[in-house]
């Protein structure tokens, strides 16, 4: 394999990249894949090769943190069909929508100090919707760790109601591939949503893990995501949380990370130091940022360089 194949690329745009070290011409949608991963850069001169190191170090830092994220998850499904195959008492199924929101109601009352969940959105509505109970949880002090897919908020109702949450003390977070729905009632058990195949079609179905290896390997993963997805706040707005960097968002934050001062950088977009402070301040509001260092970091997790 290709060393620009390996961490991904595809064989054409190793080819286009190639070629323009050799100043040949390179096809539209190879340049597009470049452009993307900072490999290239275009402009109305024509198009610039960026030395590799840096671009191809994000990229094989996140092949990293996506076989960590692998392991831990094949570890977890090891773990399901083990208690499948073995009928394990620290696993109940429960059968049916109705039987799965009795017991996700149940965590409001039952939690005692941490509420942690990751969710893709309903497996049996279309719509998002606060749980039962879970108002009154934060009033008496039950701190909720909540990672939502970012295609969840793709609707204005949906970030208004996690917003909604937020203010009364929730803590959020998105990620763009949440695997499935989880819920942490604190380190006691948790809920699992699936959708599964029966004779008469899909049918939701949920698991009850109790303390146990697997529950275990479910709290990894939630901090795993968590520590990479990128807080919403009161100010976030939807486009914020659901759409990648735009091509000049990704330019600065490559000369950013290439260590290039403000004053360099604003003479490359040809704009005032002023304006591109603005642009990184927003860049620091979107992923959740507190300083430059930590935008970098931000960004690499997420993909954006």
């Amino acid at each position: 394999m290709e060393p620009l194949q390996a961490l991904g690329l595809s064989p054409e745009a190793e080819a286009a990249y190639l070629d323009l070290l050799h100043n040949r011409d390179a096809d539209e949608a190879a340049l597009d894949e470049l452009t993307g991963l900072g490999l290239v850069e275009r402009s109305d001169e024509g198009v610039v090769v960026r030395p590799p190191r840096l671009a191809m170090s994000a990229l094989a830092e996140r092949h990293v943190r996506q076989a960590e994220l692998a392991r831990d998850s094949a570890d977890m499904f090891s773990e399901l069909w083990k208690a499948a195959a073995g009928k394990q008492d620290y696993l109940e199924v429960l059968p049916t929508y109705a039987a799965s929101q009795a017991v996700l109601n149940s965590v409001q009352s039952d939690a005692r100090d941490q509420v942690r969940a990751m969710t893709v959105g309903n497996l049996a509505a279309r719509e998002l919707r606060i749980v039962d109970g879970m108002f009154d949880a934060l009033d008496r002090g039950v701190r909720y760790d909540v990672i939502y897919g970012a295609h969840v908020l793709q609707d204005a109702n949906a970030l208004h109601m996690v917003q909604s949450c937020i203010e009364a003390g929730e803590q959020a977070r998105v990620f763009p591939h949440v695997p499935l729905n989880i819920t942490i009632v604190d380190d006691r058990w948790a809920l699992v949503g699936a959708r599964a195949e029966v004779r008469r079609g899909p049918e939701f179905v949920a698991l009850v893990v109790h303390d146990s290896p697997l529950l275990r390997g479910l709290e990894r993963i939630f901090e795993a995501l968590w520590r990479i997805a990128v807080p919403i706040t009161n100010g976030t707005e939807l486009n914020d949380v659901t759409a990648g960097p735009s091509l000049d968002a990704k330019r600065l934050l490559t000369y950013l990370s290439a260590g290039l001062t403000d004053e360099s950088i604003a003479r490359e977009f040809g704009v005032s130091e002023r304006t591109i402070a603005r642009r990184i301040g927003r860049l620091q509001e979107a992923l959740g940022a507190q300083t430059r260092f930590q935008l970098g970091v931000q960004a690499s997790r997420q993909g954006w360089l």
